[in-house]
């Protein structure tokens, strides 16, 4: 499903049947590739290597303890990443986990991505699914460097039910909620969207849990 804005939401058709723990890659001619890892950090590992092999297109890490139905929602994320991003002439696979993902060595990053996919009673609900990188394509991707990223992981709760007041419209008629929706008539409420004004997200989570 495509919104408004051209984002897009996830079904449960999106996440195909895995095989289990592991690294689930997608390539450029539709063929999927399981490799078994049982360790988190070594998977992490592995799979950005794996992602940088050019028949790859999209790489998820998916962790002992994680349902296969998440694993494959963040599959299908990666491979959305890879759309997107290569139409702004960033090219190669990206890395999703649907848990938050070890970091095994210095210079990775991580981040929470705000997705909306449907549940297994077929609503809407909102979740994040995680994506490691390099800090090096983290500055490539957004421009600037890896600041903020620990407090986008401490907010992720509060913007995860911001994000679900605004597809609900039950947000107050206030300036700032005027301003986000204006924001959002060409946006969607995203992590980069975020990062991008930390300041605007903080004064709204910080008036909504007031008003809770």
């Amino acid at each position: 499903m495509i919104t408004q804005q051209g984002e897009r939401w996830f079904t449960a058709a999106d996440a195909a049947k895995l095989f289990g723990p592991g690294i689930v890659t997608s390539s450029t001619t539709g063929r999927r590739v399981w490799y078994e890892e049982h360790d988190p950090a070594a998977a992490v590992r592995v799979a950005l290597g794996v992602a940088r092999r050019s028949w790859v297109d999209a790489v998820a890490v998916a962790p002992v303890g994680a349902a296969l139905a998440q694993a494959g929602l963040a599959l299908a994320f990666a491979k959305h990443l890879h759309e997107v991003r290569r139409r702004h002439g960033l090219h190669g696979a990206w890395v999703t986990s649907p848990l938050r993902p070890p970091l095994p060595r210095l210079g990775l990053c991580r981040l929470p991505h705000l997705v909306t996919a449907a549940g297994p009673d077929g609503t809407w609900q909102d979740i994040a699914v995680w994506e490691v990188m390099t800090e090096e394509r983290f500055t490539e991707w957004l421009g600037r460097e890896t600041v903020g990223l620990a407090e986008l992981e401490a907010r992720l709760p509060r913007l995860l039910a911001l994000r679900r007041a605004v597809r609900e419209g039950t947000l107050p008629d206030t300036q700032a909620v005027r301003e986000l929706q204006e924001l959002l008539r060409t946006r969607c409420l995203s992590t980069r969207l975020v990062l991008e004004r930390p300041n605007f997200f903080d004064s709204l989570i910080a008036f909504k849990e007031e008003r809770s």
